[in-house]
């Protein structure tokens, strides 16, 4: 009989609708982990990864969010605690992009971008971390990006709003760590998902720019991204804190 990894873990995990928000949710089901999905606007890729999930025989239900009021992401983590009877790990996964001059971005493409992809997840931790303290124990996984790492010209909006979810990690891991609580942060780069798959595969020539661009030669994928992260969450994971890991190909490393 196989061990499941997080058999008995209960798991909220956002930006689960498609990408690596999915691949995570279903990952963490396969391996025995009772999941909340949390979604935005798709509603059918959403019913379609709780149906996936529920299929590895889990625990598995999930709702539609508005992450660009950010609060909406602490009644997220608040509900799906109380679907599943508690919270062991929250994947901050939800997030989106901006990619403008300065000149080009508007007051509400700014006021957008820092909802969604800074200030929910301030909401999402903390009411994460309101019942992980609790029970002296948790994963708290952020979603960052290489963007977060290097700068870009005609990505100040996005870097920054990555940038500043390294540091809350960082700080959280500080404040957390002897609560029993580890936060950690994962920082992609770029992944055949989503917008992106769809971007690519419209622009075949930007797209081998791109991966000229990668050191590995080729792009990430959300099943890797996935299969990371549950080591991250994993109990076998007992001594990371406060770490940004870069899966990005290399991209970083110069």
């Amino acid at each position: 009989m196989d061990i499941k990894i997080l058999a008995g873990k209960r798991a909220v995990v956002t930006g689960a609708s498609s990408g690596m928000g999915a691949a995570i949710a279903r990952r963490f089901a396969a391996e025995g982990a009772d999941i909340w999905a949390v979604g935005g606007a798709d509603a059918e890729g959403l019913n379609k990864t709780v149906e996936d999930c529920a299929e590895s025989g889990v625990q598995s239900g999930g709702a539609g969010y508005d992450f660009s009021r950010a609060r909406a992401a602490e009644d997220a983590v608040r509900e799906g605690a109380e679907f599943l009877g508690g919270l062991d790990i929250l994947v901050n996964c939800a997030g989106g992009r901006v990619f403008k001059g300065i000149l080009d971005i508007t007051d509400d493409e700014i006021d957008f971008m820092y909802e969604l992809n800074t200030k929910s997840l301030f909401y999402s931790c903390r009411e994460a971390a309101r019942i992980m303290t609790r029970q002296k124990s948790g994963h708290i996984l952020n979603m960052g990006s290489v963007a977060g790492i290097q700068a870009s010209a005609d990505r100040s909006l996005y870097c920054t709003t990555k940038a500043a979810v390294h540091l809350l990690t960082k700080c959280l891991a500080l404040e957390l760590g002897p609560l029993g609580i580890q936060v950690n942060c994962l920082a992609p780069g770029l992944v055949d998902s989503g917008r992106v798959k769809v971007r690519l595969a419209a622009n075949p020539e930007y797209a081998e720019k791109r991966i000229s661009q990668i050191p590995v030669r080729r792009l990430g994928d959300p099943e890797n991204i996935a299969s990371t992260t549950l080591f991250i969450v994993s109990p076998e994971n007992k001594f990371m804190n406060g770490a940004i890991v870069s899966i990005n190909g290399g991209v970083s490393a110069g």
